[in-house]
């Protein structure tokens, strides 16, 4: 019989790590173009980026984990500012 409940718990998870690159790369981004192709690839990527943030953050444990958490959370923030400046002007 194996014990598989031995698992090595680390402060984060590659997905969360995952959704806030995506974030911190359509932020980039959204703040150089603010229309054409570039702008929507970079609109899609937040996306993503956003849906990550809230399947992997639905939960955080620890001190770590909540700090970032709230670091996405700004950065889903500052996202949807540079859609909006890139989607009305």
């Amino acid at each position: 019989m194996t014990h598989s409940g031995d698992r090595i718990h680390t402060i984060t998870t590659r997905g969360q790590l995952a959704a806030l690159a995506l974030l911190l790369v359509a932020i980039a981004v959204l703040a150089k173009w603010h229309d054409g192709p570039v702008f929507w690839c970079g609109a899609l990527l937040g996306l993503a980026g956003i849906g990550g943030y809230f399947t992997r953050f639905d939960s955080p444990r620890g001190a770590a984990q909540w700090l970032l958490a709230a670091v996405g959370f700004c950065m889903v923030a500052m996202f949807t500012l540079q859609l909006l400046i890139g989607i009305l002007s």
